[in-house]
């Protein structure tokens, strides 16, 4: 007797998603979204943060930024870093690895 094994593939929720982007020679980033059960490609700088205030930051998943002067980052003077994902600066607690503030957006030059 045969036995037949269906595998059921579903999506990962938007949140853990990596978006799908791609990156002109002019140095715009546009990235893929669906609304509406319709994919688009829109602006990376059109796109919200990807964590908020007090989320989990995967610290262990992203570089610590240190040239601050090159993101015109104001010296870290107390207990956290900053790291960036998909073009945005957050500040972090280290031992926490909670998100304290979404900083800005930083454009590639």
């Amino acid at each position: 007797m045969r036995r037949l094994v269906i595998l059921l593939c579903l999506p990962l929720p938007l949140a853990a998603q990596e978006p799908e982007c791609k990156t002109l020679s002019t140095g715009d980033t546009f990235c893929v979204v669906q609304e509406n059960g319709v994919k688009r490609w829109v602006p990376q700088r059109a796109l919200g943060p990807r964590f908020a205030v007090g989320d989990d930051f995967p610290i262990y998943d992203h570089s610590m930024l240190m040239d601050l002067n090159r993101y015109d980052l104001p010296p870290v003077d107390g207990h956290w870093r900053y790291y960036i994902v998909e073009g945005v600066i957050y500040k972090v607690d280290p031992t926490s690895k909670t998100v304290i503030e979404v900083v800005k957006r930083h454009f590639a030059r």
